[in-house]
């Protein structure tokens, strides 16, 4: 994926003044918000950042839970190529970050015009996803397990 996104950014579609930007986030910045709606795609050159989830506890509070680190040669923000949607998720950097914000119409013209990067590109994230899909499955099956046993339901069933 790395090469094909480093393919992207030496393009001639990278030198548009607006078709990517290299930003250098100190450690403990929301590069992204949950909720959000920004529609750019972001590619990690150095340094580490997590995933965090807004979760609500059942007394009402509020928590950041971290799903995942990040490094470089990783991406974030590739979810809204396919949707749109608002943020799923924040990320923020854990250290000091360099990485390459990309415009996400420019980049799927150059997809568009390069369809077997496109392909390679979106297999690795497609398989990164459902990865990420099934450890997702596995904590929510441990939770719900949990929860059962926690508040003796799974003595009723």
């Amino acid at each position: 994926m790395a090469a094909i996104l480093k393919k992207f950014i030496e393009s001639d579609e990278f030198k548009q003044h607006h078709a990517c930007q290299v930003m250098d986030v100190k450690p403990g910045t929301t590069i992204l918000h949950e909720g959000e709606e920004s529609l750019d795609v972001y590619y990690i050159l150095q340094g580490h950042a997590r995933i965090n989830k807004r979760v609500v506890l059942y007394d009402g509070r509020h928590i950041q839970s971290g799903f995942c680190d990040l490094g470089p040669g990783d991406t974030f923000g590739e979810l809204n190529l396919f949707d749109g949607a608002p943020r799923s998720a924040s990320v923020i950097a854990s250290d000091p970050v360099k990485l390459v914000r990309i415009d996400r119409d420019v980049l799927l013209k150059f997809l568009d015009a390069h369809p077997e990067e496109a392909y390679l590109l979106f297999r690795d994230w497609l398989q990164r996803l459902a990865a990420n899909l099934r450890r997702s499955n596995e904590r929510s099956s441990d939770l719900f397990a949990w929860g059962l046993n926690q508040y003796g339901i799974d003595k009723q069933l």
